[in-house]
């Protein structure tokens, strides 16, 4: 059987609600496991009430979730910023890895990143390079993200 051919999908949206650092933690476990059930893989990024997030995978499946995300209340303003096929993953160990400012639990729990406050504040600053830098992440992994830039 053929495999299915690979895409990504990058968008930006404001945040209904205020999200804490424990509602962050739920959302990602249900990410996680809507990701893994679909076969997608990917990047999410809070900050100041915004989401940035890089999903990648089979083009249904990933359709069907970002069906579910533009309708999702959580979201507003939802931007799409990059939509093509992919000729491989680049995050392809993650189904979800996650990055905010100032996560105090970013130390302790598998996944999490603590992103330096300059990367984070790029993305706000330059929409049209948001793929790319959530790219960067896929580069180095958890953990030696944060290490590399010395936080």
């Amino acid at each position: 059987m053929p495999q299915s051919k690979l895409s990504t999908l990058v968008y930006h949206s404001r945040a209904t609600q205020i999200f804490t650092e424990i509602d962050l933690l739920y959302l990602l476990a249900a990410a996680r496991s809507r990701n893994q059930s679909e076969g997608l893989t990917g990047l999410l990024v809070y900050d100041e009430g915004h989401f940035f997030q890089w999903l990648e995978g089979p083009a249904l499946p990933l359709q069907r979730v970002w069906t579910a995300i533009r309708h999702d209340s959580r979201h507003e303003a939802i931007e799409v910023l990059a939509d093509s096929e992919i000729p491989l993953r680049l995050f392809s160990d993650w189904h979800m890895q996650f990055a905010h400012r100032g996560g105090k639990a970013a130390r302790y729990i598998d996944g999490l990143i603590q992103a330096p406050d300059d990367v984070l504040s790029a993305l706000h600053q330059n929409p049209r390079h948001v793929p790319e830098i959530l790219a960067e992440f896929s580069a180095l992994g958890a953990g030696s993200y944060a290490r590399e830039l010395g936080v």
